[in-house]
């Protein structure tokens, strides 16, 4: 007999059964519980009896949820953090967004009515147009909107017109780790996109062309588009064409205008004002 085969086995436990009797549980009545042993025996593991199966089930239904739950955060938080918003806006929600005038419940009224039907808005493509000065909470809110969709499951991504299409450019330089078509793509399939900065001159046809194009393929794929200008209606009009204004009204799709001062200058008088 070779040494190998005198080397001891590692032990191989298990619970066993030993036992069993009727038990009444106080919420589902009566249960065959069973007396279960380790062997072999341990001191460091006692028997022990089993207990209610259904108060069981409802407790790893609960630990399941609760870790559904967990998981659905961190994937929230993934696409959040894959959105693309900037610092200053990583808490912008619709929810903090300060509106007293009457105009600004207006917007804010649509706002929450989008984010609470998206999944309309989703199905029929429907849009919004952002228009208003500097310091307005254009941004905030769109930005807000767009927080929403992704922590209740949806995918979206903020940029900025420049942002956008230099990001397309890049695709062309000799180490580019992405190409034109996954860029265009990525654009044109997330649930939403926010393109900021709207009205801003395209300095090429190429950029023009680029910039059309992805409003083009979300149209045409029933994907909604927020968008956010400084522009007044006029220009936005002049800017993007009569026709492409009226696709991003379509289904119930709007165009507000925030015609108030910029709160940003209003703090900043605030703050020269106090002693």
């Amino acid at each position: 007999m070779t040494s190998s085969e005198h080397m001891a086995l590692p032990v191989q436990f298990e619970h066993v059964a030993i036992g069993s009797e009727t038990r009444s549980c106080q919420d589902h009545g009566d249960y065959v519980a069973t007396r279960w042993e380790l062997q072999p025996t341990s001191p460091i593991a006692p028997p022990f009896w089993s207990k209610c199966p259904t108060c069981d089930s409802e407790v790893q239904r609960a630990l399941d949820a609760r870790g559904g739950a967990a998981e659905k955060q961190r994937a929230a938080a993934m696409r959040l953090q894959a959105a693309g918003i900037p610092q200053r806006y990583l808490d912008s929600t619709i929810w903090n967004w300060v509106h007293p005038m009457d105009q600004q419940e207006h917007v804010w009224h649509w706002a929450r009515t989008y984010c609470t039907h998206f999944q309309t808005a989703l199905q029929s493509g429907r849009s919004g147009v952002l228009l208003g000065g500097t310091g307005t909470g254009k941004t905030h809110l769109a930005i807000g909107i767009l927080r929403h969709v992704i922590e209740k499951g949806g995918t979206g991504l903020y940029v900025t017109v420049m942002g956008m299409l230099g990001r397309i450019k890049d695709t062309y330089n000799a180490h580019a780790n992405e190409t034109e078509q996954k860029v265009i793509d990525e654009l044109a399939s997330v649930d939403l996109l926010v393109i900021d900065e709207v009205g801003r001159q395209l300095d090429t046809n190429y950029e023009s062309a680029q910039f059309f194009r992805v409003l083009d393929m979300r149209y045409r794929s029933c994907k909604p588009t927020i968008l956010v200008s400084n522009l007044n209606k006029a220009k936005l009009t002049e800017f993007l064409g009569e026709a492409m204004v009226d696709r991003l009204r379509e289904g119930g799709g709007a165009l507000l205008v925030f015609d108030w001062a910029s709160q940003r200058s209003a703090r900043k008088q605030q703050e020269v004002a106090a002693p």
